[in-house]
């Protein structure tokens, strides 16, 4: 027996706008604009925030999953992805690898120890269909960061950083 799959599906069109799209999902419409590089305004989000926010997103609920699953009391969590890239591939005539070079991903936590902050870390790495898809293309970086309970979120204070790399 096979297991249905699911699908999501995205729209781009022209806004009629020099270098600005009009994207929907669902029923949600919202303004993606082109880089600067290819001479868009870059004054809304442009399409490498997106991809690096759905990793972000993605992997932030992947673990609020893991944790409820687990009985983890994850009191913060915040996830950031940041990709590196040359951004001379992108303009016409520039012979230059367009690709993400690298993405890290960094889980800042608190409430949680070491083990528990790796296990987070290892459901991104196993349960993650985003991160699973781009670490098959490029390497990604997760750093665990486990912060002490602030109410001053998420500006306090990192008491511990682990580190593990992993490639695709």
């Amino acid at each position: 027996m096979f297991a249905r799959l699911s699908s999501a599906t995205v729209t781009a069109r022209l806004s009629g706008w020099r270098g600005r799209a009009i994207a929907t999902a669902k029923n949600h419409h919202f303004i993606v604009d082109s880089p600067l590089a290819l001479g868009g305004p870059n004054e809304e989000i442009n399409p490498i925030d997106l991809l690096l926010s759905a990793l972000a997103t993605h992997a932030t609920f992947v673990c609020e999953r893991y944790a409820q699953e687990q009985g983890i009391r994850l009191e913060m969590l915040v996830v950031a992805a940041t990709g590196e890239f040359d951004p001379r591939g992108i303009v016409r005539g520039e012979l230059v690898e367009p690709n993400l070079q690298q993405i890290q991903l960094r889980l800042t936590l608190a409430g949680v120890g070491f083990e528990e902050a790796n296990a987070l870390a290892d459901a991104v790495r196993t349960r993650c269909p985003v991160y699973a898809t781009l670490a098959r293309a490029v390497p990604i970086e997760i750093r665990t960061v486990i912060e002490r309970p602030t109410l001053d979120l998420p500006q306090s204070n990192p008491t511990h950083m682990q580190s593990s790399d992993q490639g695709g």
